[in-house]
C-alpha cells in the first residue's frame, strides 16, 4: 500500500524564532554555537577563522565540523582550504540556536533560516535533517516536492515534504528506522527527477541531506555526516 504523508517545510516566522540573519547590532554579546558542513566534491579540507582566530581546522568534504563556541554577534568568518581563501561572511551569529554555514559549489553560506532542534541524536533511531543551499539562479522550479524512501514495515511508503528552495534553510532532526534511504527532488507537483541521493543511516547517526542549486538552475545533493 502506498501512504504520503505532506509536510510543508516553507517556515514563515517571527525574526526572534527563527532568522539568524535577523539580529541586530544590538544583540547581547556572549557565545555563539557554529557548525560547518563540507559539502563540495574535489576541495580539500576546510578551515574557518573567526576575527582572525582558526576555529575549524581541517573539516572533509562529506562531513561536518564539531559544534564550536565562537563570539556571538556580527562577526567576520574567512574560509580556506589548502592556503586559499574560498570566500568570507559577515553574518550575524545568534545566540539562541546553532549558527550553520555550508560550502557548497566550492564558497561558504550563511544558513540564515534555522528550525531549532536539540541537535541531539537518539540512539536507536537514524537522525536525518534536511539543508537547502539557494543560489544565484532563482528561475522555476524552485518549489520542490521530496520524496523521502525510508526504512519501513511498509516497503512502498513514501513521506512527502515541501521545500521552498529560495530560503537557506537549516532544517530539524527527523528521526526514522535505521537503513537505506532514498531523497528523490521533483517540482511541485510534477514528475521530472531533479536530483536524487541514495544513502544509509546507521543506528544513532546523524546525516545532513545537503540540496544545492547551481548558476545554471540545475539540482544536486549531497550528504553530510555530522559528528
Amino acid at each position: 500500500m502506498h501512504t504520503s504523508i505532506r509536510i510543508l517545510a516553507t517556515l514563515v516566522a517571527p525574526c526572534g524564532i527563527l532568522l539568524a540573519g535577523c539580529g541586530t547590532a544590538n544583540e547581547p554579546a556572549g557565545e555563539a554555537v557554529l557548525r560547518v558542513l563540507h559539502a563540495t566534491p574535489a576541495l580539500g579540507p576546510v578551515d574557518v577563522e573567526v576575527g582572525g582566530v582558526t576555529v575549524v581546522h581541517g573539516v572533509a568534504y562529506g562531513t561536518a565540523s564539531t559544534l564550536v563556541r565562537v563570539p556571538g554577534g556580527q562577526q567576520h568568518l574567512v574560509f580556506s582550504s589548502g592556503g586559499q581563501v574560498l570566500g568570507a561572511l559577515d553574518p550575524m551569529l545568534s545566540l539562541q540556536h546553532v549558527n550553520g554555514v555550508v560550502v557548497a559549489n566550492g564558497a561558504p553560506q550563511f544558513l540564515s533560516q534555522v528550525t531549532p532542534d536539540t541537535g541531539q541524536a537518539i540512539s536507536n533511531r537514524a537522525n536525518v535533517r534536511m539543508v537547502n543551499v539557494i543560489g544565484s539562479n532563482t528561475q522555476p522550479p524552485t518549489l520542490l516536492d521530496v520524496l523521502v524512501h525510508a526504512p519501513n514495515a511498509n516497503p512502498d511508503s513514501v513521506v512527502k515534504l515541501g521545500i521552498e528552495t529560495t530560503i537557506a534553510r537549516y532544517g530539524t532532526l527527523m528521526y526514522f528506522d535505521p537503513g537505506h534511504f532514498t531523497f528523490t527532488y521533483m517540482p511541485a507537483g510534477g514528475s521530472t527527477v531533479l536530483a536524487q541521493v541514495a544513502f544509509d543511516v546507521a543506528a544513532g547517526e546523524k546525516k545532513a541531506v545537503v540540496l544545492q542549486r547551481a548558476a545554471d538552475g540545475t539540482y544536486s545533493v549531497q550528504v553530510v555526516v555530522e559528528q
